[in-house]
């Protein structure tokens, strides 16, 4: 009886971290990493040579069936119990549910290989996460990341699309964005410290890009190299 007791306490105890904001974000990120892995490898796939393909296939197979089994145990763990971050949000069990659907659907995809539709249902499933952010005002570094990253996709586009003066426009709207980052909590992750020490190459990479837009040559190129940049700080920001 006693040991019971004692069981029950401890448990007791833990309920708060176990289903606190902080753990819910953190296997969020857990779940992202496996996704953004297995998207990796399909835009690979194409590329490759035939003997190559099979084992890309499977990799990424494997990776998104990890990110399927964290993202549908997640699900299970919080959609009654909702982190304290997220308690105001009507829609709750619904999101969880679509993004686990996204998350399935990919995997799926994959196995039938059907690499361009599995890769709109990772970028998908991404995008629901980050509304789902947005909705209970959580900003996360990997939002402020996403957001810089697809500013900057838009402003390369613009440029190789000789649309001078609308790229000058979005190089602002990447000013913007790189600020928003530098106002983010840092992740709560192991990659911190290594977010933390890029952060200044990432700012200064900006900078060049704003330095740059005078001429659309000296543009391209600091935009080209920001954008490596910002692959390496979004994967730590995960």
């Amino acid at each position: 009886m006693k040991r019971t007791a004692l069981l029950a306490f401890m448990l007791y105890s833990l309920t708060p971290a176990l289903f606190s904001s902080q753990n819910f974000d953190q296997r969020v990120s857990e779940a992202r990493r496996h996704m953004r892995a297995a998207c990796q490898v399909i835009q690979k796939i194409s590329q490759a040579p035939g003997d190559q393909r099979l084992v890309l296939k499977n990799l990424s197979a494997k990776e998104s069936a990890e990110a399927a089994s964290m993202w549908s145990n997640l699900t299970k763990d919080f959609s009654k119990t909702i982190p304290d971050g997220y308690a105001g949000d009507p829609g709750w069990r619904q999101r969880l549910e679509d993004i686990r659907l996204n998350i399935t659907r990919m995997r799926s995809e994959i196995l039938a290989e059907e690499f361009r539709p599995a890769f709109l249902s990772c970028a998908h499933a991404c995008n629901l996460i980050t509304m789902m952010h947005a909705a209970n005002g959580v900003q996360l570094a990997i939002d402020s990341m996403a957001v810089l990253r697809k500013k900057i996709k838009i402003t390369r586009g613009l440029l190789a699309a000789h649309q001078y003066a609308k790229a000058l426009k979005s190089t602002r709207e990447v000013l913007a964005a790189r600020d928003n980052v530098l106002m983010s909590p840092p992740p709560q992750s192991e990659f911190q410290e290594k977010f933390l020490a890029k952060i200044a190459d990432l700012s200064r990479s900006i900078d060049a890009v704003a330095l740059a837009s005078g001429n659309a040559s000296d543009l391209k190129t600091a935009l080209d190299q920001a954008a490596e940049i910002v692959e390496h700080v979004y994967e730590l920001a995960l």
